[in-house]
């Protein structure tokens, strides 16, 4: 039975190490990723060798895997308490790096002395709990995402730990020949946070997707800005020309004070007029209007002007 759960606990927690690992290779800027990886292969090892621990047939062989077990141990709450801190954009609190500090010494410690020492690391953990439910307790609070279920993962680890206390001060059986309560424990926090993180890391992606798509459109829309302010532009020169052929008033006339306007619909119409005055001061008026609007009538008005003024060898220019 022992063989079973070590191997399902160990492969599970790999298992989903390498996938969190992965994630964070796609996405280096959520870290959390990472410390919930290093979490992970930790509580690989720590399961593997504390199951080999009660395999072990002699007890030289016990004794090298309770000292394996004792000096991966540390590793699970630091990186949870960073996993933690992560997620709920926390920062790193004074009191993490003195119970880091605290679990590396008591953890080598109790390599010395895997049972007379081991005490000292249980204390520790027990002040890791305790910031773990600080920090979900303020997340909650905030009303962070994701905080009641990565609460609720962190619970069922307590009392599955805890389960394993009170069998080890002999207060309780074992319920069906379940020896370590922790592992299942750490299998509701495992799937808790997974489901979190392969939430978080979907909306993450989507947003960037989004944003890319935002900013090709803006790309787009200034790119096509640029070149209607140019089309603009030259249209309104081309405008400008065509009135420039135009006569504006007619002033050859003794006693008379002839002015002409004209407003186009588009930036360049088809409407023309102009004037002769010959020798004998005869006034010949051309009125047109060319079919359409824009540049196809306007240059065709300008082919009517340059025909019109060429007609008469005796004209005067407007």
């Amino acid at each position: 039975m022992d063989v079973y759960q070590q191997i399902f606990f160990t492969t599970l927690s790999v298992a989903f190490g390498l996938l969190h690992f992965i994630m964070f290779l796609y996405n280096k800027r959520l870290k959390s990723n990472m410390y919930f990886a290093t979490f992970l292969f930790s509580n690989a090892l720590n399961i593997f060798f504390d199951f080999q621990e009660s395999l072990a047939s002699n007890g030289p062989d016990r004794l090298v895997y309770l000292r394996l077990h004792r000096a991966f141990l540390p590793l699970n709450p630091i990186f949870m308490l960073l996993f933690l801190y992560s997620i709920f954009q926390m920062k790193i609190s004074k009191q993490f790096w003195l119970i880091a500090v605290g679990l590396m010494v008591t953890g080598a410690l109790a390599v010395l002395d895997p049972i007379g020492n081991f005490s000292y690391i249980q204390i520790f953990l027990i002040i890791v709990f305790v910031e773990a439910s600080r920090i979900s307790s303020l997340a909650i609070y905030h009303k962070k995402d994701g905080a009641f279920l990565i609460g609720a993962g962190c619970t069922l680890l307590f009392l599955f730990s805890f389960y394993d206390v009170l069998m080890d001060l002999n207060f309780i059986q074992p319920f069906y020949n379940i020896a370590n309560g922790y592992p299942y424990g750490f299998v509701c926090l495992i799937l808790g946070i997974s489901i979190y993180l392969s939430r978080e890391f979907a909306r993450i992606n989507k947003k960037i997707i989004a944003q890319g798509i935002s900013a090709k459109d803006m790309e787009t829309k200034q790119r096509l800005l640029r070149e209607d302010t140019r089309k603009a532009k030259e249209l309104e020169e081309a405008r400008n020309l065509q009135l420039s052929m135009l006569p504006q008033c007619i002033t050859e006339l003794n006693g008379l004070e002839i002015c002409f306007s004209m407003k186009t619909a588009t930036e360049v119409g088809g409407d023309y007029y102009d004037y002769i005055i010959t020798n004998d001061s005869v006034l010949t008026l051309a009125i047109g209007d060319a079919t359409a609007h824009g540049m196809k009538a306007g240059i065709l008005v300008s082919i009517m002007k340059s025909l019109f003024l060429t007609q008469n060898p005796s004209k005067k220019l407007s």
